[in-house]
């Protein structure tokens, strides 16, 4: 993988780990690649000839990526792959996605609120929450998420306005809908049956949003 004859330059995007981190993280991205599976225990064998490691053992190598995901400042550290990724591709997508994933690991819930960029006709995660329940996100959970986006998007020197966020039923409320007319992005959400003259109704004639129903 090209990434890992360029540690230095992927280094200048995660400031706050080491160079080790860096490459074995790298290292891990080009065996789930190779191996087509996330299993670690199997992307321990592809190690050796991914770090050219060849006199490291292979149980040793399976230790190294169990210790990768025990780093520190993980939050930073996620912003720095949200960072290489748009440099790496050169994304200069102005299509936003907003979704949200609900399973259960046992008695755990595991539900992911992701927010990305549509770049070439595929969904690429850039930030995520975790939220602790099941079922829809409320207002206040996805004003954090859009906000953690903007401060990343900005910081690398990219516009949030007047990009368009695309989702479904789920993420529609005249609170949300306000804040994002503010924040100046566009929208086209998916409504219920019925839902877009009560929507329409709800907001008020006098306020921003409703003057757009109006007009679509």
């Amino acid at each position: 993988m090209e990434a890992l004859t360029n540690i230095n330059k992927f280094k200048t995007f995660m400031p706050d780990h080491s160079k080790a981190v860096v490459k074995t993280f790298f290292a891990i991205v080009e065996c789930i690649l190779k191996l087509r599976t996330v299993s670690l225990y199997k992307c321990k064998d592809k190690m050796a000839g991914v770090t050219g490691k060849t006199d490291v053992q292979n149980m040793s190598h399976y230790k190294q990526l169990l210790r990768f995901f025990n780093i520190n400042c993980v939050e930073k550290f996620c912003e720095g792959i949200f960072s290489i990724i748009i440099s790496m591709l050169g994304i200069e997508s102005k299509l936003l996605v907003l979704d949200r994933t609900n399973w259960k690991t046992g008695k755990k819930n595991i539900n992911l609120l992701t927010l990305g960029v549509l770049f070439h006709n595929c969904f690429i995660p850039l930030c995520w929450q975790q939220l602790d329940k099941r079922g829809n996100s409320n207002f206040d959970e996805r004003k954090i998420l859009m906000e953690k986006f903007i401060a990343i998007w900005e910081r690398i020197g990219k516009s949030i306005k007047e990009m368009v966020i695309v989702a479904d039923r789920e993420f529609i409320g005249p609170l949300w809908l306000s804040y994002l007319h503010q924040r100046e992005l566009f929208f086209v959400f998916r409504l219920r049956e019925n839902m877009y003259f009560e929507l329409c109704a709800s907001l008020g004639k006098k306020t921003p949003i409703a003057k757009l129903c109006e007009v679509y």
